[in-house]
């Protein structure tokens, strides 16, 4: 079982309904939390800095509390701008794993030797390793972000902190990014070809991460106008 949670702002409700769409869709699993963090924590700014780490931490407690996630089940960390095509990512999920993300490279110089994060877009945390590092006391996790983080230099972005403390409860890690095809990939690019008719492989997750002002021909604002011009089309995905 997969519990998901997601913060977005305001800006992004569009992008955020195609994510959860689109994830229930290739995963069948409803049980999830999305927080509009302009009404909720208007201090969040996208997840950069310790403050909105703990903000992510805070949510993911929320998750544990009001859902009865097993030690063998997973927390998913997601991102609004994410985009599933197909389930092929989801049969990687599996508990022999205590995080699960496409991870950064190339490493880093960390008190854990060389170390990689996780990129935001998806971070899975097995049930047990997600309840252990909630339970961190505030004064750890004080230590952890001066010795651990402004000792060695390393962003508090909160994907480089989940990903950290999973590290530093123990939790061993699945690089997605190790897989061929199963990410990244041209979203419009694959749009265009299935509009035609014609079968393309395509990755089983799109991270929407760019500043696009057109799409599929459409003048656009933004990335967060991408679901707009997918429902003006009447493509479904």
């Amino acid at each position: 079982m997969i519990y998901a949670f997601n913060l977005s702002c305001h800006r992004d409700l569009d992008l955020r309904n195609l994510m959860l769409d689109t994830y229930i869709k290739y995963t069948g699993f409803t049980a999830y939390s999305s927080v509009n963090t302009d009404f909720e924590y208007p201090k969040y700014h996208n997840g950069a800095g310790w403050e909105a780490s703990m903000i992510k931490m805070k949510e993911l407690r929320t998750i544990l509390e009001i859902y009865p996630v097993k030690d063998t089940d997973f927390v998913l960390s997601v991102d609004s701008d994410v985009v599933f095509t197909s389930s092929e990512v989801f049969k990687y999920v599996v508990p022999e794993y205590g995080i699960i993300g496409t991870r950064h490279k190339p490493p880093f110089n960390t008190a854990l030797g060389l170390w990689g994060h996780m990129s935001g877009a998806l971070i899975f945390i097995r049930g047990d390793i997600a309840k252990k590092i909630v339970e961190l006391l505030p004064e750890t996790l004080i230590m952890i972000r001066q010795n651990y983080f402004k000792g060695y230099d390393l962003t508090e972005n909160e994907d480089v902190v989940l990903s950290y403390l999973c590290a530093y409860v123990g939790a061993n890690y699945f690089d997605l990014g190790s897989v061929p095809g199963l990410s990244n990939g041209d979203f419009e690019n694959y749009l265009k070809v299935k509009q035609t008719g014609l079968s393309l492989a395509s990755a089983s997750f799109y991270h929407l991460n760019y500043c696009p002002t057109q799409f599929l021909g459409e003048p656009i604002t933004g990335k967060w106008d991408i679901p707009k011009v997918l429902k003006m089309k009447g493509i479904e995905l």
